[in-house]
């Protein structure tokens, strides 16, 4: 399992860093993932497998290729259609066969998947409405959990994971998370030489999710107004959180990993100018303002025909680190550190990587970590960053659908409730779910869920 090697994916210029560097934090004080390519033999694993949709069927396909002797024993989804589909395709691609009463259907399937005898995890791919509770089951019931980002949409929801991370920490449970760069062997030890100091003190950042328009279904007919958004979830608020926490989460993440900061408060803007179906924004622009006075800018645009980037800046009084991960732009080196001055002071090794190393798919790798740790006994949980950055994009939307400031301490206690006091599949009032205009009161569906929450 050991990773010492990883030192050699580095590359300084005759100017390198400041030979004084002081660390950000203590060495053995951060939490830093061992990446073999396989994870370490051991006792059997079977797993419950919630949501069978396409990011779903990735993570089991992911976890599947990350270590022998584990299976997915289980599986359960709202729709029939899906859930056979990736059933379907599991048997085609691996010979995974699971058995018609191991799946279930219906939106408290996923306690009946869970609660199968002999269930060790829980992969959790649901829509992000449903994921803290989902957690929250899997924990209830001793599972450990790998579990699709966002953390949490809804400041309720935010309260339950969290609370459900420490319930897993006190029972000796693993929780890994759908923040895949943890898992990316560049950021990794992008990550170690930040924690060194090669940046200096962090000061600021700008991040990136800028793509085309993402994801989306127009509606069939004869489907019911639930079943029309269920399917659709990705452009709904109440069911994905918007995209700033769908998809920017990720870069969010990235800076409250390296920085180990929380957002104090947010200001932004945003709009939907091209978006096809729902309710949600497909541009933001957020200042974040986070602890020790720090502004980071966060972007996140969902439009055909634009400039892409997906990446992350951070500026030191050093230097800065920049992750460079457009899309095409050449945008350059990916995994830089530069001076003050622009010279390069460290690289990530790409080919001295690949020497190394066979298997560089995060997605893969966030697996070989969870199964490691469950076999050997040892507890990993850094759920909470994400669940950090999954706050800070609910602080970042609400600011843009109202207009005003939000602050971690207002969001973080807020009443604010997603989750409908009845789940069903029939029809409702549609016209409660209108994209929200800055300035004026929210929309009803808004108002009459923070109300009764």
């Amino acid at each position: 399992m050991g990773a010492g090697g990883l030192g050699l994916l580095t590359a300084c210029s005759s100017s390198g860093a400041d030979n004084k560097l002081t660390p950000l934090r203590a060495a053995g004080s951060y939490y830093v993932p061992e990446l073999p390519d396989k994870a370490i033999d051991g006792r059997p694993l079977k797993a419950a497998w919630i949501g069978c949709g396409s990011r779903g069927t990735g993570a089991v396909m992911n976890f599947l290729a990350a270590a022998n002797d584990v299976t997915i024993a289980s599986c359960a989804d709202i729709f029939a259609d899906k859930r056979d589909a990736s059933r379907a395709r599991l048997k085609e691609r691996v010979n995974l066969e699971i058995p018609d009463d191991m799946c279930f259907l219906g939106f408290d399937a996923y306690k009946k998947a869970i609660d199968v005898p002999g269930i060790d995890l829980v992969i959790i791919a649901s829509p992000s409405l449903f994921r803290a509770e989902h957690v929250k089951y899997a924990i209830d019931q001793g599972k450990h959990v790998f579990a699709e980002k966002a953390a949490a949409i809804d400041p309720v929801g935010y309260r339950m994971f969290m609370a459900a991370m420490r319930q897993a920490k006190a029972a000796g449970l693993c929780v890994v998370t759908g923040a895949q760069r943890h898992y990316q062997r560049g950021y990794v030890e992008s990550f170690k030489k930040v924690q060194e100091g090669y940046i200096g003190r962090i000061v600021g950042g700008t991040l990136y999710w800028n793509q085309g328009h993402f994801d989306f279904r127009r509606r069939v007919p004869g489907e019911t107004d639930m079943e029309y958004m269920l399917r659709d979830f990705f452009s709904w608020n109440w069911l994905c959180g918007d995209h700033i926490i769908d998809q920017g989460v990720h870069n969010i993440d990235v800076f409250c990993w390296f920085s180990n900061l929380k957002p104090v408060n947010a200001i932004g803007m945003g709009s939907q100018l091209r978006r096809l179906t729902g309710d949600i924004y497909d541009n933001f622009s957020i200042d974040f303002e986070f602890e020790n006075g720090v502004h980071v800018h966060t972007m996140a645009r969902q439009i055909d025909n634009c400039h892409g980037r997906v990446a992350e800046i951070i500026q030191g009084t050093k230097g800065s680190w920049s992750s460079s991960n457009g899309w095409g732009n050449g945008e350059g080196q990916a995994f830089t550190i530069v001076d003050l001055d622009g010279n390069v002071v460290w690289q990530y090794d790409e080919e001295e990587a690949k020497k190394q190393f066979t298997q560089h798919d995060p997605y893969v790798l966030e697996h070989v970590d969870l199964v490691n740790h469950i076999r050997s006994g040892k507890v990993v949980n850094e759920a909470e960053t994400l669940a950090t950055a999954s706050m800070a994009g609910i602080m970042a939307r609400e600011s843009a659908y109202t207009g005003k400031m939000t602050t971690w301490d207002e969001m973080t206690q807020s009443d604010l409730n997603f989750m409908p006091s009845e789940l069903h599949l029939g029809n409702v009032d549609m016209s409660k779910y209108v994209r929200p205009l800055p300035g004026t009161p929210p929309p009803l569906v808004r108002q009459v869920r923070q109300r009764s929450s």
